[in-house]
């Protein structure tokens, strides 16, 4: 993919054929012309790239590309092998050249790319180290074209940061120019992405008046996965604001999930939490069981994943004992893939179970085989949480000293962060 100039490529040519300078002339073109031809200071005629590939045997075609011609081919063909080791490496090579040359609609999609894989690959420094440089593209290509497309990125951005207002605000953005070009797939991509953001500040109520629009916007949504999962949108903000229609969005939303399973668990899941913050504990613990029992078993990684989860909001309701059977299968599962973080999340969870339970001695020895795991991979960060957190266990156990210690502990750890 490497990007030359006409006399570069000329050059190199002729170099490999191991001709000279009047080797190639001959006695059509002067020797002082072609040196200049081949150090780009004046334009070759049609007619002498024509000679000149003709007597080099090379494509005259190629000799003709110019370098606007090579950067848009290159970005083809990087987006063609997205998921290659080199793509961000072309990416920014090919950005030098449209930087250069002032190719300023090819160097802002470079950029809309290079941001894109960053949040991809949640390499937020690197989009806080460009995101300035982005906005100066933009500006020097503004069109209407470009215009959502920059907005839709930065609220991508925003969101993935968590800060969801400003996100809201720039969905809200694409929304009113989708409206006003008339473009509903853009229109129903912004919809589902504005209300999500409402969804995150628990601003329950305007999510789901935005939301309501996507019913009209379903047939111009990209795939059945992202029509189910706006049904399960819809489905969890009626389970808050309207529940007549809860079941109709929430059957909606299975019928398009189809074989996906592993995607049907999560949204059954998701109306479990939901109902569990309403208080409809005996409906969320049946949720919680249609999800495990739906979950595909054929990846244990993900299995454990997913049931530690469960596992976890159980816990946060009191639901003891179905907590406890679980969070048994996930450490079974876990001690036989040998995977020390869910090994380490088990013995944790069961150790918050068992305080729970009043067993204060079973919680103690499982929440240090938690503590021995974590310290074998933890960030000083995790690290000074749980030994706060084993400080309070033995607190509330009433075992002073050894509570003293691991805040001890912790300000050790807290002085080198």
């Amino acid at each position: 993919m490497e990007i030359l100039s006409t006399g570069e490529k000329i050059k190199r040519a002729r170099i490999y054929k191991g001709y000279t300078l009047k080797d190639l002339c001959v006695d059509k073109i002067s020797v002082s012309k072609m040196s200049c031809i081949e150090n780009d200071k004046i334009k070759p005629d049609e007619w002498i790239l024509d000679f000149i590939a003709e007597k080099l045997e090379i494509d005259p075609m190629y000799l003709k590309q110019d370098i606007r011609s090579q950067v848009d081919e290159n970005i083809k063909e990087i987006e063609r092998s997205r998921h290659s080791d080199w793509y961000e490496k072309e990416l920014e090579y090919n950005l030098k050249f449209a930087e250069e040359f002032a190719y300023f609609d090819l160097a802002f999609y470079i950029m809309h790319l290079l941001f894109n894989y960053y949040l991809d690959e949640k390499k937020i420094e690197k989009v806080q180290l460009i995101v300035s440089k982005y906005y100066d593209y933009w500006q020097k290509h503004f069109s209407d074209e470009s215009e959502p497309i920059y907005y839709m990125d930065i609220a991508r951005y925003f969101y993935t940061t968590r800060e969801f207002s400003q996100a809201a605000n720039y969905y809200g953005n694409v929304r009113r120019i989708s409206k006003n070009k008339d473009d509903s797939v853009l229109l129903a991509r912004s919809t589902y992405n504005e209300a999500a953001c409402y969804v995150m500040m628990e601003n329950y109520e305007k999510a789901y008046e935005i939301s309501l629009e996507l019913i009209d916007l379903m047939d111009y949504i990209e795939s059945n996965t992202k029509k189910a999962e706006a049904y399960n949108m819809l489905a969890i903000l009626s389970l808050r604001k309207d529940k007549s229609k809860f079941h109709e969005y929430e059957q909606k939303s299975y019928e398009l999930y189809k074989n996906n399973s592993s995607h049907r668990a999560q949204a059954i899941y998701n109306y479990a939490v939901v109902m569990f913050s309403q208080g409809n504990i005996d409906t969320a613990i049946e949720y919680i069981n249609k999800a495990l029992e739906c979950f595909p078993k054929d990846n244990r990684e993900v299995l454990v994943n997913f049931i530690l989860m469960c596992t976890n909001k159980l816990i946060e309701n009191n639901v003891l004992d179905k907590a406890k059977s679980i969070c048994d299968e996930s450490l079974n599962y876990s001690i036989d893939l040998d995977n020390i973080k869910f090994i380490e999340k088990s013995y944790y969870y069961k150790s918050l179970i068992l305080e729970k339970e009043g067993n204060d001695v079973s919680a103690e020895m499982y929440m240090n085989l938690a503590l021995d795991a974590l310290l074998k991979f933890g960030s000083k960060s995790d690290i000074y949480k749980r030994y706060m957190e084993m400080g309070n266990m033995y607190y509330r156990m009433g075992s002073i000293s050894e509570s003293i210690k691991y805040f001890n502990f912790a300000i050790q750890i807290e002085k080198k962060m």
